[in-house]
C-alpha cells in the first residue's frame, strides 16, 4: 500500500519544487507574493495549512494557476506513450511547400515546451523550403535520404544517422532534397 501524505506535506513539496524549478530563494518569492519567509517555510516543510489568499498570492508570483499548487509530481503528470508507427498525423502545406509528419511527443508548463515529430519530406513536394527561427534549441535526426541542412550561414550535410542540435535563433532548414525523399526525426523546446 502506498504512503499516504497528508495535504499539508504535498502542497509544500510542490510549492517548493515550482520555487526551485524558477530558481528563487525563499526570500524572492515571499517579496513576489508579500507573503513572509517564516509562512513560505512553514508551507514548504508541511508544518501549516495556508488559506487560500496566501495559495493565490504564491500561485501568481509563480505565474502558475492556483490548482498547480495541488498537482503532486510523485501523483499527477502528463505521460505520453506513442506506439511505433503511431503518432498523430499531419501536413504541413504552404503556398510552396508540403510534408507529412506524425507528431510523436507535446509537453508544455511553466519550464518551456518540447515538441517531437517524424517528418518525412518528398522531393518532388519540396518546393520552396521554409526556414524556421525561434528561441530554444532544435535536435535533428536523420533516418532516412540525403539532404542540405542550413543553420545561420552554414550548410551541412545530412544523411542516414547523422545528428544536428543548434540554437534555434539561427534561421534554419533543409536547403536540399538531395535523395527523392528524407525521414528524420526532429526535437525542439522552446522557453516559456
Amino acid at each position: 500500500m502506498a504512503e499516504k501524505i497528508d495535504t499539508e506535506t504535498e502542497i509544500g513539496r510542490t510549492l517548493q519544487r515550482l520555487r526551485q524549478e524558477r530558481n528563487l530563494t525563499v526570500t524572492e518569492l515571499a517579496s513576489h507574493a508579500q507573503v513572509s519567509t517564516a509562512m513560505i517555510s512553514r508551507i514548504e516543510n508541511g508544518h501549516v495549512s495556508p488559506s487560500l489568499n496566501t495559495l493565490q498570492s504564491l500561485a501568481d508570483a509563480l505565474s502558475v494557476p492556483l490548482m498547480a499548487l495541488f498537482a503532486h509530481s510523485d501523483s499527477a503528470a502528463d505521460v505520453h506513450h506513442v506506439c511505433a508507427g503511431a503518432g498523430l498525423p499531419g501536413r504541413r502545406i504552404t503556398q510552396d511547400h508540403a510534408h507529412d509528419y506524425l507528431l510523436l511527443g507535446k509537453h508544455s508548463g511553466p519550464g518551456g515546451s518540447f515538441q517531437s515529430a517524424r517528418i518525412r519530406i518528398h522531393r518532388t513536394d519540396a518546393g520552396a523550403l521554409p526556414r524556421y527561427q525561434h528561441e530554444g534549441h532544435v535536435f535533428i535526426y536523420m533516418i532516412e535520404g540525403k539532404a542540405i541542412y542550413r543553420c545561420g550561414n552554414e550548410d551541412f550535410p545530412m544523411s542516414a544517422g547523422d545528428t544536428l542540435s543548434f540554437d534555434a535563433k539561427l534561421p534554419h532548414g533543409f536547403r536540399e532534397i538531395q535523395s527523392d525523399e528524407v525521414e528524420f526525426i526532429t526535437v525542439s523546446t522552446r522557453p516559456q
